[in-house]
């Protein structure tokens, strides 16, 4: 029940920060958004929240099964952000056939990969090697 809610609780902290992010560099970078008009409901936010959701459940079974290299929390952390961050950047792959701007995908991939910073963070507290010596 703990990792389960471990899993929850960084889910929603990982979609808060990305909408709260994704308004921030919005704010800031009005001239280098994509001039896609497209209108966000409430069934995207959802979809959004459960596909979130399974990637950090998905996450959290890779790492249930090398967990014996993972035995301190910075190694949890960094194995987190390591593949969130691959995963923001193929995300953004199409930087080079789209009519995305180059600043605002690394600023999108930046700010994903500060998310998963915090994700990794918050999962390594519920997510714990039962081995001898792990911390």
């Amino acid at each position: 029940m703990k990792v389960f809610f471990g899993l929850l609780l960084t889910t929603l902290v990982n979609f808060s920060c990305g909408i709260v992010g994704f308004y921030l560099a919005g704010s800031f970078l009005v001239p280098f958004i994509p001039q896609q008009q497209t209108i966000i409901t409430n069934y995207d936010y959802l979809w959004s929240f459960f596909l979130k959701f399974m990637v950090i459940l998905i996450l959290t079974w890779i790492m249930h099964r090398v967990m014996s290299m993972l035995d301190t929390p910075k190694k949890r952390i960094l194995f987190i952000f390591l593949l969130g961050s691959s995963f923001s950047i193929y995300n953004e792959v199409d930087i080079f056939w789209a009519n995305n701007s180059l600043t605002w995908s690394l600023v999108i991939i930046a700010g994903e990969s500060i998310n998963w910073l915090i994700t990794g963070y918050l999962l390594s507290k519920f997510v714990k090697p039962k081995h001898l010596g792990a911390l």
